[in-house]
């Protein structure tokens, strides 16, 4: 009887449902508290604005509805569009713009910029399951960010060009790089909690700089707020790889932070005993848990004329990577009427990492009057890197000298300290005189330094056959074989370089009717300078054992770079002007003008020992004149047209163009003195739609044209077997098209983009092959992708949002496509021996809970597929290959050259917010 009466209730129940928006632009009201008259019923609105009753009698009902910032409503359910609650000053009016700290506030940024940008909000940031900006950034639509041997994002690639053809600006103002060879900044330097918004800029105006052809990351710091604002945070995680495997580490506290000839001075002649070895004995511990620690204040004064905020910012990881690397010759061996690939070693490595990322930002500004305000901001980040590198190399079987037979496995131990740090200090002001006439002025000083304090680097060979080819016993007492391996040699590096900035900058308005006329410069004087020292020892003799205690090794020094060809000085002076000319009305927006920049570049080597010839100098000097012109037409209050063109540039980095050799991660790293700057034309055309306070649909293609592009070629010279050295390769064109689009359905949201590019250059290749009695080469062109560039991009994130209940969920996805990452000079008329970068899936999760109205609790999971990164050669493995190295041979069409597993990282932590 009672499932009878239930059934008849159910059959008499209707569902009451609607959608509340903005009377004035039709946007969803989020979070509206919606409540059934006279019972109590109640709920909220979803993200897209809409609500819902189920299973309510049959009956004549009235809905009332309240929401912050709207008149209140009593009436009839359904479609409801609420009006804003106006409150009228009398003789006041208050204007102002959004900050960009909401989605809704940066969908408006978005919506009126003239430029083509993408901005995350504080709101994105801080859900997102990244706790760096680079790692933010690979959820820019055609961002790609490659991590590097902590796993973790540097350096971004936006829309398919290399990270040399962007620049970073903090709060607009461009920061110089603590980078030891580029101009282009790290920027996992940076925490992201520390930002209001972070800005992806695609297309350039006249008042910009113009040295980007691929973007523009523009990050906002944190303003002050209008009333007292108080919020931290604080975190605790672990990542996997470090809880599977032994973590290396070194006692930082050994590293000596000076060489002995900067202590002493350039003809000291340090002996063997005049050196640390601590930082060269390892331990394995069980390190302590991630963690993170973040607090900001904030407040107005004096009648809310004077606006103050402080921030700060601690993070500490420790990561565990293994890779799995094959070596190739740069040369290729040459057959009859073809080559192919030499693969000379295989390793295996391990990268202990310790990190420690820091950061603090102020600013205040002061209102001098309605129409006048002075600013002063500045900036301390830092990361600290301590890293303990072990290579077990088993590819080499080359004699290591009489008496001590065949070298089968050699092993390679180093301890590096880096330590890199970006501070900038601008005076700002912005002006008006009278109705008209507006000007702004920044004066900025700005300095990047990075220091790798004593490299210390150990080379040992294991022998595990006698000179007649015998094998060895093996002791089980001592795990060894009877004789302990040799030592090689003994490397000390100390290197430290800075990058300092004093600039200008000033622009002026003038306003006429419809027009908006506006002229500017700005100026900077750059120095720069990178001191490099290198200590080589070898053993004193063939049969030198290491035993755990290199002061029993003796050795003898074998090189001591007192004055290198990495010691130079630098300068590079910038000075630019612009006009503009705006034209707006309901309709268009129409910004054009252009751009001169004068540059003028410097170095300075140390390249020669005292009592020999001069330095070695060099210089380049160049002016470019860079058009540009950006239309925007509005087709209603909720889409519009955007149309740009811009001409831009990509300087090289100082480094580059000094005749340097370097000694890198995997290949010695040399300079050209001859490389041109990149010159390049960029078409953009978007439609543009914002139908909600959060939603969006972007769909958009560019294209560009570079002369002299600059790329990374794997090379020969006669000096070295394994070198990368920047080149100009020719012309290149670039072009895609880009989709962003956000959605939500109550509580249920989608955000997604999706990036295809393609770009070909054709470069000349070396074909190296073998005719009757010879050896002999020619050159090839062949056409490929532009270095870096990918030609798919995606990211997916589906997003649970229930704010009566305080709860956010976002699952992400992002998918990197293929791209090359090292060019050969070689190739054969079938295939080039590029290195290519296998595609890749990552998937990471975060959410947030609020509890009460202050607290809420957060965690953030990454790379929960454990995804690694695959380098490969497209060239089939070899016959030789196969035999020496088959697991370099596990796919019939491709040789692999490298395997990193970082594995899965986790956080969890608690934030507070008045």
């Amino acid at each position: 009887m009672g499932k009878i009466i239930a059934l008849c209730l159910l059959l008499f129940n209707t569902t009451i449902k609607g959608r509340i928006t903005d009377a004035r632009n039709g946007d969803p009201v989020v979070g509206a508290v919606v409540t059934i008259k006279g019972t109590h019923l109640t709920t909220q609105t979803g993200l897209d604005g809409s609500y819902e009753f189920k299973n309510i009698p049959d009956g004549a009902y009235t809905v009332e509805i309240a929401a912050t910032s709207y008149e209140s409503y009593s009436g009839a359910p359904g479609d409801i569009q609420l009006q804003p609650a106006e409150r009228r000053l009398k003789d006041v009016v208050v204007t102002g713009r959004s900050s960009g700290a909401t989605d809704a506030g940066a969908r408006q940024l978005e919506k009126a910029s003239d430029n083509v940008l993408n901005i995350l909000s504080t709101h994105q940031i801080q859900l997102m399951p990244d706790v760096t900006v680079a790692n933010v950034l690979r959820r820019v639509s055609g961002v790609t960010v490659d991590r590097g041997e902590d796993g973790e994002g540097r350096y971004p690639v936006i829309r398919g060009m290399d990270k040399r053809y962007n620049y970073t600006l903090v709060n607009g103002i461009k920061i110089p790089s603590p980078d030891d060879k580029n101009r282009y900044v790290p920027m996992d330097i940076f925490p992201s909690e520390m930002l209001q918004r972070l800005e992806v800029i695609k297309s350039l105006t006249p008042d910009m700089e113009g040295d980007a052809i691929g973007g523009v990351m523009n990050m906002v710091m944190k303003d002050p707020p209008a009333k007292l604002t108080v919020s931290a945070q604080g975190a605790l995680g672990y990542s996997q790889m470090v809880l599977d495997n032994p973590f290396n580490t070194y006692p930082h506290g050994a590293v000596n932070h000076q060489s002995p000839n900067e202590i002493h001075g350039i003809s000291y002649a340090p002996p063997y005993t005049g050196f640390t070895t601590n930082n060269l004995y390892f331990s394995q511990k069980h390190p302590l848990p991630d963690g993170q620690l973040g607090l900001t204040l904030g407040n107005r004064y004096l009648h809310d004329r004077l606006g103050v905020v402080l921030s700060g910012s601690y993070q500490s990881a420790n990561r565990f990577t293994k890779d799995h690397y094959f070596s190739m010759s740069p040369q290729p061996t040459p057959l009859m009427d073809n080559s192919e690939p030499l693969m000379t070693d295989e390793q295996y490595r391990t990268y202990s990492t310790n990190e420690t990322r820091f950061g603090a930002h102020a600013k205040l500004d002061y209102r001098l009057g309605q129409r006048s305000r002075i600013s002063f901001y500045t900036v301390f980040i830092g990361l600290n890197s301590y890293q303990s590198r072990f290579i077990t190399d088993t590819g080499n079987t080359s004699s290591l000298g009489t008496g001590s037979g065949s070298r089968d496995v050699t092993y390679n131990y180093r301890s590096r300290t880096d330590l890199q740090s970006i501070y900038n200090a601008t005076l700002q002001g912005q002006h008006a005189l009278g109705q008209r006439f507006t000007f702004d002025w920044s004066a900025v000083y700005s300095k990047a330094t990075q220091k790798m304090p004593d490299r210390a680097e150990l080379s040992l060979a294991q022998t595990f056959a006698d000179s007649a080819g015998q094998l060895r016993p093996y002791d089980k007492t001592s795990n060894q074989y009877n004789l302990p391996p040799l030592v090689s040699s003994l490397e000390h590096i100390w290197q430290h370089n800075s990058d300092q900035d004093v600039s200008g900058y000033l622009n002026a308005h003038y306003k006429v009717g419809q027009f908006d006329i506006g002229v500017g410069g700005m100026g900077r004087h750059k120095n720069r300078d990178n001191y490099f020292i290198e200590y080589d020892w070898s053993p004193a003799g063939n049969d030198e054992h290491y035993t755990g205690d290199l002061s029993q090794v003796a050795m003898l020094l074998k090189k001591a770079s007192v004055q290198d060809d990495n010691d130079y000085k630098a300068t590079e002076d910038i000075e630019a002007g612009y006009a503009e000319l705006r034209w707006k009305n309901e309709r268009w927006n129409i910004l054009g003008g252009v751009r001169v920049e004068n540059t003028h570049q410097t170095y300075n080597q140390y390249a020669l020992p005292a009592g020999q010839a001069s330095n070695t100098t060099g210089s380049q000097q160049y002016i470019d004149v860079l058009p540009s012109i950006q239309f925007k037409y509005k087709l209603d209050d909720k889409s519009a047209l955007h149309l740009a063109y811009f001409s831009s540039i990509s300087r090289p980095g100082f480094f580059e163009i000094v005749p340097f050799e370097f000694p890198g991660e995997y290949f010695t790293e040399t300079g050209n003195p001859n490389l041109l700057h990149t010159k390049a034309n960029n078409i953009d055309l978007r439609y543009e739609l914002f139908p909600g306070k959060e939603g969006q649909l972007l769909l958009g293609v560019f294209y560009k044209h570079l002369v002299d592009p600059i790329e990374m070629v794997y090379n020969r010279p006669a000096t070295s077997l394994s070198t990368i050295e920047p080149q100009n390769v020719g012309k290149a064109d670039n072009i895609g098209g880009e989709v962003v689009y956000t959605h939500y359905w109550k509580k249920i949201g989608v955000s997604a983009n999706y990036t295809y590019t393609y770009s070909r250059v054709s470069t000349p290749y070396k074909y190296y092959y073998a005719i009757p009695g010879k050896d002999t080469a020619t050159l090839i062109n062949k056409t490929r992708p532009l270095q870096g560039q990918a030609a798919h991009i995606g990211n997916v994130s589906l997003l649970y949002r229930a704010p009566k209940a305080g709860l956010e969920l976002q699952l992400a996805a992002i998918y990197t496509g293929r791209h090359i990452v090292y060019l050969s000079q070689y190739a054969t008329p079938g295939s080039s021996m590029d290195y290519w970068q296998r595609g890749t899936t990552v998937l990471d999760f975060s959410g947030e809970k609020k509890i009460g109205n202050h607290f809420s609790v957060y965690v953030k999971l990454n790379n929960l597929l454990n995804t690694p990164d695959i380098v490969e050669m497209d060239f089939p493995p070899t016959t030789a290959i196969k035999q020496q190295f088959p697991d370099a041979s596990n796919r019939g069409d491709r040789t692999l050259v490298e395997k990193k597993t970082f594995g899965q990282t986790y956080l969890a932590g608690i934030r507070y917010h008045l």
